[in-house]
């Protein structure tokens, strides 16, 4: 068995060895085969490198020489492009000759600019390549001759689209269209948007060649349209007409009623206060998440001044201010849609230089004739300064956003020199008050006598109600007012050291500034009423005039919102005031002195015993009835001719009058009157006490005979 099995495996292996064998001799025959066809590609590949060789050196020379052959070809094409470039520029003044001549047209302004921009290019040619030529003398002419004709052509076309607004149209656009779109104004209806574009296209051309004329010529047009437009309005001012011309309607063809020019301004600047006044409470708001009430210091103070007696060259003025403003609106408009960025700020400082020149003279003129009225103590004609000076402060967010820097500093001279004027009518009157000098204080009748005599009834002085006139018209301004008084040091101080104790907001910094110049005002009249009461000749009408002014003082402080101004610089003014009138009615009562001391007291009188007297005493009471009798007709001859104004202050005194003299005359009477003191003892009983009651209810009024 084992025997079998090895000659199984022995012939196995030798099958296998033949089988592989067979294989060995197939993959050598394929071998050899792929051998032969590698030689044979190798053979072919090296074949074709040199034939392609031999192909290169052929074919390279012909290819740099179609090289050389197309870069001629484009020399020649660039230097024929060169030749017709510079024949044109040779050509090119005669080409345009004519054209340029003639000038440009309106609406063909591109062939005309074409034309320009051809003798531009010719000119920097010859400039840069043959600046002795001839042609350049004759293009560089021919060149500055065509701008020439473009800058004539600008001016020509803002001439001819551009002219003054009429004075109702203006009025209309200050009065009625502060709320219009730009192409509402008949200004800007006048240059047309081909207009604006054609001239838009000459000053970017014009500032592109740097030829910088045409800035000169529109702010000289348009400064001559700004200008005699306000010069027209204030024509039209002086007309009996202005003031009262009917608005136009923006709806419906409709003519609104007309209006006084004082009604229009109030409400042109009603709505600017109520402006700021919804910009600050929602700044606020934003900010801290609290609303604010209506300002009490801007809108509600025009709605209440009384205009129709204003000052109507201020009202004049103001309308010119808003004339200017609006004007300038618009110009900022064209400006915008001709001229280049770049030259915008110069040419709209020159174009608005001469009309704000024009504005800051009328103030100047204003404000010299209102110093005018003060130095002639004319102080309602002084005090439209302080409603001019709020409404030109209304006014200036609208300056500061329409004008530059250097104008907003040339407007900022009517706002200073307003402010300037106000100090001084400030500073005048209190002088006035002061120095009392008889003169008409406020610009009307006189009541007084002549000079600064006292009033022969004791009656309130004329300075003291007209200076309480004029205090309660500065509370309407007292926001302005403010604004100038924080310019002066010593009230400065005075808020400083009541702002220790308590802290004020804006509008309570203001009113304090004028509760402290009431006050000096105050105290200069209540110095000069006590001065002004030795003029009298008795002292029970001292006491009287004095009376009469100061309880006038404190009653008006009471009925108008001053007190409450004044108190918040002098907390105890009211309780000040009281005492005063306190201290002159008793000192008025202390008066009457002389004539109790004939009555009284009784018991340095001789006694009678049984209705009788000793012969010496009779003289005594004879003398002390006589000498009662002629100090009580004497005193109520003149106290009849006082005039005690206030009804409950005049009762007043003739009750305290009858209280401090009835009683103890009374007991003169019962002891004394049937006495046999005399023979004829009615000459000196003259008068029973319901008698001398009856005469002290007859003071202060002259009517009693």
């Amino acid at each position: 068995m084992g025997t079998i099995s090895t000659l199984e495996d022995t012939i196995q292996i030798g099958n296998k060895l033949e089988k592989e064998t067979a294989n060995f001799a197939v993959l050598k025959e394929n071998v050899d085969k792929y051998n032969a066809l590698s030689k044979n590609m190798s053979s072919i590949l090296t074949t074709f490198e040199q034939r392609l060789g031999k192909l290169e050196q052929t074919i390279l020379p012909v290819y740099n020489e179609t090289e050389h052959l197309q870069q001629r070809q484009t020399n020649l094409e660039t230097t024929i492009h060169c030749l017709e470039t510079v024949l044109s520029h040779y050509d090119a003044s005669q080409e345009v000759c004519n054209l340029i001549h003639l000038g440009p047209s309106e609406g063909n302004i591109t062939t005309f600019l074409d034309a320009l921009d051809k003798l531009k290019r010719a000119k920097d040619y010859f400039l840069n390549n043959n600046s002795q030529s001839v042609e350049l003398e004759n293009v560089t002419s021919l060149f500055n001759t065509g701008c020439e004709s473009l800058n004539n052509h600008f001016k020509a076309l803002l001439k001819k689209h551009s002219c003054p607004m009429k004075p109702v149209d203006l009025l209309d656009l200050i009065y009625i269209e502060e709320d219009s779109s730009n192409e509402d104004c008949s200004s800007i209806k006048q240059l047309s948007p081909n207009t604006r574009e054609e001239l838009n296209v000459i000053a970017n051309w014009l500032e592109q060649n740097l030829r910088r004329e045409y800035k000169d010529i529109y702010s000289e047009e348009r400064s001559d349209v700004v200008f005699r437009s306000l010069q027209h309005l204030k024509d039209h001012q002086k007309s009996g007409s202005w003031g009262n011309e009917p608005l136009k309607a923006r709806h419906y063809g409709r003519v609104e009623s007309k209006k006084s020019t004082s009604a229009r301004l109030q409400n042109i600047f009603e709505k600017k206060a109520n402006k700021m006044l919804l910009r600050a409470s929602q700044t606020i708001e934003q900010s801290t998440g609290f609303s604010i009430k209506k300002n009490v210091s801007h809108g509600d103070h025009l709605a209440t001044e009384d205009h129709s007696d204003g000052d109507q060259e201020l009202d004049k003025y103001l309308v010119l201010l808003l004339g200017l403003q609006r004007l300038l609106v618009w110009e900022r408009t064209l400006l915008n849609d001709i001229v280049p960025p770049s030259q915008q700020p110069d040419v709209f400082l020159k174009l608005a230089e001469n009309s704000i020149d024009l504005v800051i003279k009328d103030a100047e003129s204003i404000t010299n004739r209102i110093l005018r009225s003060i130095s002639r103590k004319e102080w309602s004609a002084a005090l439209g300064i302080f409603s001019a000076l709020k409404r030109v402060i209304l006014l200036q967010p609208d300056i500061d956003r329409t004008c530059d820097l250097r104008q907003k500093e040339q407007l900022n001279k009517v706002l200073n020199k307003l402010q300037q004027t106000g100090a001084k009518t400030l500073e005048q009157f209190l002088e006035a008050v002061k120095a009392d000098s008889g003169t008409n204080i406020v610009g009307m009748t006189a009541s007084t006598l002549s000079g600064s005599s006292v009033p022969k009834d004791a009656t309130v002085y004329e300075l003291t109600s007209n200076t309480i006139w004029f205090i309660e018209h500065l509370f309407e301004h007292f926001d302005v007012i403010g604004g100038i008084l924080q310019q002066d040091p010593g009230y400065i101080n005075a808020i400083d050291s009541i702002t220790v104790r308590k802290s004020f907001s804006s509008e309570e910094r203001n009113k304090a500034l004028l509760g402290v110049y009431i006050r000096k005002v105050l105290a200069e009249l209540n110095l000069t009423i006590v001065n002004k009461c030795e003029q009298y000749g008795d002292t029970a009408t001292k006491h009287l005039f004095r009376l009469n002014n100061v309880h006038y003082v404190l009653k008006s402080l009471q009925q108008s919102n001053l007190l409450d101004l004044v108190r918040i610089v002098e907390p105890e003014c009211e309780r000040s005031y009281l005492d005063i009138i306190g201290e002159m009615k008793l000192a008025y009562q202390r008066s009457w002195s002389k004539l109790l001391g004939y009555i009284s007291p009784l018991d340095e009188l001789p006694r009678p015993i049984n209705g009788k007297v000793k012969e010496k005493e009779r003289a005594i009471i004879k003398e002390r009835f006589s000498n009662f009798n002629k100090e009580f007709e004497e005193a109520c001859k003149i106290q009849r001719g006082i005039s005690v104004p206030d009804v409950i202050l005049r009762e007043g005194l003739k009750r305290d009058n009858a209280e401090h003299i009835i009683p103890k005359y009374n007991r003169f009477f019962e002891t004394y009157s049937d006495v046999q003191f005399s023979k004829n003892p009615e000459k000196y009983v003259k008068y029973r006490p319901q008698d001398v009651n009856a005469m002290l209810t007859n003071l202060f009024d002259d009517s009693v005979v």
